[in-house]
């Protein structure tokens, strides 16, 4: 898939680019990477594998897919907490919508909080 949208998280997933992937289900078919250009000293992101073209066509076209996608972002942050000491103080989801969406592909932004 990633041969023809050219998704750099499609990449990261099928082995294909370089990127740190903290966890990944293969049932649920989604995964935490590594953001390469953080925002906090924790910076994840929670992606299905499936490529769609925005986080908010997802919500609207298959809102039951995007809730899993919530429900995979908070249980594997959670679970994540032991192995990552700065999660302790708490971590914030965030979700762009429109143009702040800078890459084609359905995610959830996880934070730590500082």
């Amino acid at each position: 898939m990633s041969e023809t949208t050219g998704c750099p998280f499609c990449d990261i997933l099928e082995g294909k680019a370089p990127g740190t992937i903290i966890a990944r289900d293969d049932e649920k078919r989604m995964a935490l990477i590594k953001n390469i250009h953080p925002e906090s000293a924790v910076h994840w992101l929670a992606v299905p594998y499936e490529h769609k073209e925005s986080t908010e066509k997802l919500q609207a076209m298959e809102g039951t897919r995007f809730l899993e996608l919530v429900e995979f972002a908070l249980e594997s942050t959670k679970a994540a907490v032991e192995d990552e000491p700065l999660l302790e103080k708490g971590f914030s989801m965030k979700i762009h919508f429109g143009s702040f969406e800078t890459i084609a592909h359905p995610k959830l932004h996880i934070l730590a909080m500082e």
